[in-house]
């Protein structure tokens, strides 16, 4: 099992940066991962605050995983 942080999780959701994003894909599509408390709550933070996604958006979010 891997533990990914939140940059992972935020590449994956936001395929804002292309490499990135296909790394991000592969990782958690294709492995069993762990992601700690803190980390879905910096990724929350971070779609908040700094991509301004609203949190509706953000709930309907945690289908993906």
């Amino acid at each position: 099992m891997k533990i990914v942080d939140a940059n992972v999780i935020l590449r994956y959701l936001l395929n804002d940066v292309h490499e990135m994003a296909e790394k991000a894909t592969q990782l958690l599509e294709n492995n069993e991962v762990y992601i700690p408390n803190e980390i879905t709550a910096e990724v929350v933070y971070v779609l908040e605050k700094i991509y301004k996604v609203g949190r509706e958006d953000i709930s309907n979010i945690k289908s993906a995983f």
